[in-house]
């Protein structure tokens, strides 16, 4: 038998072995409580100076329990996190907007505090308008300015793509999920069956050490000037019951070998919008290239971009009061 047969055989043997004991050591490490998430995120409110309402609405959407921040007067603002993130994680820029506004914190299905959720099959474009749909439905809300981050950003533009009477002016801050096929290979791996199995394994169960380390990977510049609240309030987040799997899901519907998939892009529909559009944006963003941003916005209606220097794919963690003033200026028309 020729060598690199039986090198492909090791290896195939090897990927079998991978493949199998993924499958039958699924543990669930998820399967703990909310409790603990809940008890920290108190604490970093206090730590911050805040005291947002935390609320439940029941809607007519993909979810029917849906939990919500709530704090400030005036127009409604509505703040829709990323795809691995949770509505707390805002917690940098709330008193500031709530200021002005009347503040919606958003926890997206399978996230934070809301109903669990399978992205099996699911069309995410009809999904993510739905969704902010229904919770507006729910509070009576006939229209609003909207808040999207990566995932929350094609929510977002979805959403305004289709009830356009229903948004006033849409920020679209770190790199919307959509924007291009190009995505960190980290991240493919992570929505390969299988594959991402393996890889959860490897990493084993959620700390504050692992957290940071995927922070300065991939979310945060300066992860070193976040307090040890806000690392263990991450953590809790990820251990509560049915977030890692409604995470997984997502990524494995939306993302395939050669990247984001194309069925899913958000561009042509950024290209058709007729609302007010801002980018608000890292330079040390990973997700995507300040170009394609600014590609994007050049064939835009009705968009600007804004980039702040040093800071990464949560803006608002690395320069909270430059992320607050930029959204403000877009909210209030002073592009």
């Amino acid at each position: 038998m020729k060598l690199w047969i039986k090198i492909l055989l090791v290896l195939l043997g090897v990927i079998l072995i991978l493949v199998v004991w993924a499958a039958v050591l699924d543990k669930e490490f998820t399967e703990t409580s909310n409790a603990a998430y809940r008890q920290s995120t108190g604490v970093l409110f206090k730590e911050a100076g805040i005291s947002p309402q935390s609320n439940f609405v029941n809607t007519q959407g993909p979810v029917k329990r849906v939990h919500y921040y709530e704090m400030g007067e005036g127009e409604p603002l509505i703040l829709i996190h990323g795809g691995g993130g949770y509505a707390s994680q805002w917690f940098t820029i709330m008193e500031e907007l709530a200021k002005s506004y009347h503040l919606f914190v958003l926890d997206r299905p399978g996230s934070g505090l809301t109903d669990n959720f399978s992205y099996d099959g699911v069309n995410l474009t009809k999904h993510g308008a739905e969704f902010i749909r229904s919770f507006m439905d729910a509070l009576n809300l006939d229209s609003a300015h909207l808040i999207g981050h990566s995932m929350g950003g094609l929510f977002s533009v979805n959403f305004a793509d289709i009830y356009p009477e229903r948004v006033r002016k849409l920020v679209l801050i770190g790199h919307p999920a959509g924007g291009t096929t190009t995505i960190p290979p980290q991240v493919i791996l992570m929505g390969l069956p299988g594959a991402n199995k393996i890889l959860l394994k490897l990493i084993g169960k959620p700390t504050v050490e692992g957290s940071k380390d995927f922070h300065g990977m991939m979310l945060a510049h300066k992860p070193e000037q976040l307090s040890d609240i806000y690392w263990q309030n991450d953590v809790n987040a990820q251990l509560i019951p049915g977030n890692a799997r409604t995470f997984n899901s997502l990524l494995e519907n939306c993302i395939e070998f050669g990247g984001f998939k194309e069925e899913f892009l958000i561009q042509n529909t950024l290209f058709s919008l007729s609302h007010n559009v801002t980018f608000i944006v890292g330079d040390k963003d990973v997700w995507d290239t300040i170009e394609n941003a600014e590609y994007l916005v050049s064939k835009m209606n009705n968009a600007s971009i804004h980039i702040i220097k040093n800071a990464s794919h949560l803006p608002w963690l690395d320069a909270p009061e430059e992320s607050g003033q930029l959204i403000l200026n877009a909210l209030k028309g002073k592009n």
